[in-house]
């Protein structure tokens, strides 16, 4: 090693040792506890299902925590969408009431220690919690609070594209998972804090209360103003379309549109397409013309989106055309003319779809800024219901359980012709068929007779899992988790609702096993995590007592 190579390595070793010390400086007698709730509304109260904490000290993450909760009110459509979690996913999780005392030691300093609450947006997890401690007659420990959605990461120099924990976590090259799992989220908003603290300590940041006080101000958990139910439902804002394009909605497609108005039309849907116009479904839903014009039409603009790989306008299109396509015009002869149609249409339209993958962050349809799910994921599902039909008459043969055609039906032959996505979306559409009905084991059984030819749809797995874990064994219940898991390997980045109800279904599992092994002890280690201690008993047990009287060789014998 020459010279200028020792220098080079004293001055990296001196730089990194000022770092540690800086680091090390504006983080004594500090501990964050970051903290994520996931929430259920009936358009009043909001009440959690989910909490996640977790700590940081010493400029390091050191240690996560999560239950579920039963709210005692039915899971909202809308909050289920988020965050997957369903009312049976909850049956038999604790009230808040049997998880307050560990929620509250993780949130309760030491001696001579600074405990800071953080979070992003803390307005909503520290009220909601807040709330839920006034309901049990109690009161949320009162803490600074530090909201990673406000000033602190503009003040060492890191700009956001967005308002959201997502854009946060893009501008410090963090990755989340799991998105809206209480978990997941505290431990990227963990992430996101200690890599923000850690810069400001850089940056010559050393009093950790007054670099407090200037980006959070002198606010509590208990100052801090709540977000409301009504603003929580609110939709998310979208930017602000030109207004002669919003002008140019007020023009309804008549009935009797020949090609000029026709072709005006598609130039008029291409210029939604390019916006991300969320008012392409209006417009396509008020046109008169015929459907197969209109079919017709949007599928001329999407091949164009396609061939641009505009990932975003080809879904805003999608969004408009999956309404229409159940009135696909049908074969022109033979049997099932109409299934036959909608199964043409999926073997032209889904390689191509599948090839463009799904929205990115910066620009997305009309649908996933709605935190919907994007049209790109979810055609299979319109396809699959439409070359259904009325399941009254095709349910039963579409996945034959018994006979010399056992493992047979169109669900097998659709999956062999490369429709593995519309086949598992229609046998879906059987099994709410079958339950509705009153035929839950039926149900069951073309559950179970599709996970084992390899359908791994969210929504089957999750009654799959559910089947496995109903027993309540141990050995069923890491079963059960294990299929989530298997499925879960598939989902590649799909934002069908069904994966997420999945998730739902694999906390559910995994806090079920975790509670199985051991149980709170009601202390916390010196990071302020909870310290469980395990259970000691095992599932068949039974006693083996001693025989009351010995009985020797020489009493055998006698």
């Amino acid at each position: 090693m020459s010279a200028l190579d020792l220098h080079d390595t004293d001055a990296h070793d001196h730089s990194a040792s000022a770092d540690a010390a800086a680091v090390a400086a504006l983080w004594t007698g500090v501990r964050l506890a970051v903290v994520d709730v996931e929430t259920v509304t009936d358009g009043n109260d909001l009440r959690a299902v989910s909490v996640g904490v977790v700590t940081a000290r010493a400029g390091l993450v050191r240690g996560k925590w999560q239950t579920l909760i039963n709210p005692d009110m039915p899971v909202d459509a809308g909050s289920g969408r988020i965050h997957g979690l369903t009312d049976e996913h909850l049956d038999g999780e604790p009230g808040f009431a049997a998880i307050a005392d560990v929620l509250r030691g993780a949130l309760t300093p030491t001696a001579g220690e600074q405990l800071i609450f953080v979070s992003h947006n803390v307005g909503f997890d520290a009220g909601v919690l807040r709330a839920e401690y006034e309901r049990i007659g109690e009161r949320l420990p009162e803490l600074r609070i530090l909201d990673t959605g406000g000033r602190l990461a503009q003040t060492v120099g890191v700009k956001p594209t967005g308002a959201g924990l997502a854009a946060l976590a893009q501008a410090l090259e963090l990755t989340n998972a799991r998105p809206h799992d209480a978990l997941a989220d505290a431990l990227v908003c963990a992430e996101a804090i200690v890599e923000l603290l850690n810069r400001a300590a850089r940056h010559g940041e050393r009093d950790f209360p007054q670099l407090l006080t200037a980006v959070s101000g002198a606010t509590t958990t208990l100052t801090v103003k709540a977000v409301t139910a009504s603003q929580l439902l609110r939709r998310a804002r979208s930017k602000a379309l030109p207004s002669d394009h919003v002008a140019g909605h007020a023009v309804i497609l008549p009935a009797t549109a020949g090609p000029g108005l026709l072709a005006d039309w598609r130039t008029e849907v291409t210029e939604c397409a390019a916006l991300r116009c969320r008012h392409l479904d209006d417009r396509v839903a008020h046109a008169q013309a015929p459907a197969t014009a209109l079919i017709t039409g949007l599928e001329a603009v999407l091949a164009d989106r396609i061939s641009t790989d505009d990932t975003a306008g080809a879904a805003t299109v999608l969004g408009a055309l999956l309404p229409l396509l159940p009135g696909l015009p049908p074969m022109p002869a033979g049997r099932l003319k109409e299934r036959r149609a909608f199964l043409a249409w999926a073997q032209h339209w889904g390689p191509l779809l599948d090839r463009l993958g799904r929205c990115g962050d910066t620009s997305r349809c009309p649908a996933c800024r709605r935190r919907e799910p994007c049209p790109l994921d979810m055609w299979p599902d319109t396809i699959g219901a439409a070359a259904l039909g009325d399941p009254e008459q095709p349910a039963k043969g579409f996945l034959r359980l018994s006979g010399k055609s056992a493992s047979e039906g169109p669900f097998v032959t659709w999956r062999s012709q490369g429709l593995s996505a519309v086949a598992d979306a229609a046998l879906w559409g059987c099994v709410q068929h079958w339950r509705a009905i009153g035929q839950a084991d039926y149900a069951g059984q073309v559950v179970r007779a599709a996970w084992g030819l390899g359908c791994r749809h969210p929504d089957v797995t999750d009654a799959y899992a559910g089947q496995l874990a109903a027993a309540g064994r141990t050995a069923d219940l890491r079963a059960a988790l294990a299929a989530c898991e298997t499925a879960s390997g598939t989902q590649n980045g799909s934002t069908h609702e069904g994966w997420i109800r999945l998730h739902g279904r694999t906390q559910q599992l995994a806090g079920r096993l975790e509670r199985r092994r051991v149980r709170p002890s009601g202390e916390f280690d010196e990071d302020g995590n909870p310290i469980p201690v395990r259970r000691h008993h095992p599932e068949t047990a039974h006693r083996v007592r001693p025989p009351r009287f010995r009985r020797t060789l020489g009493d055998s014998a006698q």
